[in-house]
């Protein structure tokens, strides 16, 4: 069984998801036309669940046409339950989504790693989860960011520009007695431990 969600709560960003449901019945992939599958050795193919998914991800993003995608994490619930977040440079489809899902689903089939019975998710972070790569950054300028940085302190502004290095934040400051003020505030990429994105509703 295969059925797809855009889901949206109240005040949140709709994340897209790819699901799938397997129960107890092989489903026979077809091969992308004029595209030879990908083999794995032996040693790939032994790895636990969520490093061989991590693996098959990652090799597939080496393709020319996934290069503007990448992988933010795989997590594996109870040996049953496969999650994978994506993201690309100026988001993602839910036909990239569906993809990625059929590409790992006959691997999975073919290998027999998770059974017959099991759950797949290839999905976007969503609002709510945080920007951890350097990647993520260019498609929310214009957005409010709470940053956290390593060292536990925390700035809030609008991204003005993200560069190689760093990313430039205006902040909203209050000064006693006097008006706000707004100044811009540059931020080492290698002093943020990670980033929100404070969606507006107005």
């Amino acid at each position: 069984m295969t059925f797809i969600k855009e889901s949206m709560k109240k005040g949140q960003a709709p994340k897209i998801i790819w699901s799938i449901a397997r129960q107890s019945v092989h489903l026979h992939q077809q091969e992308d036309v004029g595209r030879e599958p990908i083999r794995f050795p032996l040693f790939v193919m032994s790895m636990n669940p969520e490093k061989l998914i991590r693996t098959w991800v990652e090799a597939r993003l080496q393709e020319p046409e996934w290069h503007s995608y990448f992988l933010l994490e795989v997590v594996v619930s109870g040996g049953k339950k496969v999650e994978v977040f994506m993201d690309g440079d100026s988001g993602i489809t839910l036909a990239t989504c569906r993809d990625m899902s059929r590409y790992l689903e006959g691997l999975l089939d073919e290998g027999g790693q998770l059974g017959e019975d099991y759950t797949l998710d290839v999905s976007s972070p969503g609002a709510t989860r945080p920007l951890r790569f350097d990647r993520q950054y260019a498609k929310h300028v214009g957005r409010t960011l709470e940053v956290t940085l390593k060292n536990g302190d925390k700035i809030s502004g609008v991204l003005k520009a993200v560069h190689a290095e760093d990313i430039v934040l205006t902040e909203t400051l209050k000064v006693k007695g006097k008006k706000k003020e707004i100044q811009e505030r540059s931020i080492p990429l290698s002093d943020i431990q990670e980033s929100n994105v404070k969606l507006s509703f107005k």
